[in-house]
């Protein structure tokens, strides 16, 4: 673990408490689904969903996605430490979270349907 990622996981777990959510951490080669965007800066929408072992279970995306998942990449979470490290904040909260960060409405909810295991 780098300092940064020490750093990361001290605010993540400061974050988790502020909702009165679970501290689910990632570990820095966990896998993550971008769109286009989210390393250029663009406002993001994230969503956890429960996942296999290897992922993460966030997608982030911007409002450069278009639907179409053939358009997404996977990355390590240390990317997204790197490239858009106050999105890596909220990303210990557990699976059925969802925030949005950049834009006018900033907010972090739960969402039922996403917690589901399908």
């Amino acid at each position: 673990m780098n300092h940064t990622l020490l750093e990361v996981m001290q605010v993540q777990q400061e974050c988790c408490e502020g909702f009165k959510a679970q501290y689910t951490p990632l570990e820095e080669d966990k896998m993550v689904v971008i769109s286009k965007g989210v390393y250029e800066g663009h406002p993001v929408e994230g969503v956890r969903y429960p996942a296999p072992e290897h992922m993460s279970g966030w997608w982030l995306t911007t409002d450069l996605y278009n639907g179409d998942t053939d358009s997404l990449k996977t990355v390590h979470f240390s990317h997204i430490i790197e490239n858009r490290p106050e999105i890596a904040i909220y990303m210990a909260l557990p699976s059925g979270y969802r925030f949005v960060l950049g834009g006018e409405d900033e907010h972090v909810w739960f969402d039922e349907d996403a917690a589901k295991d399908e």
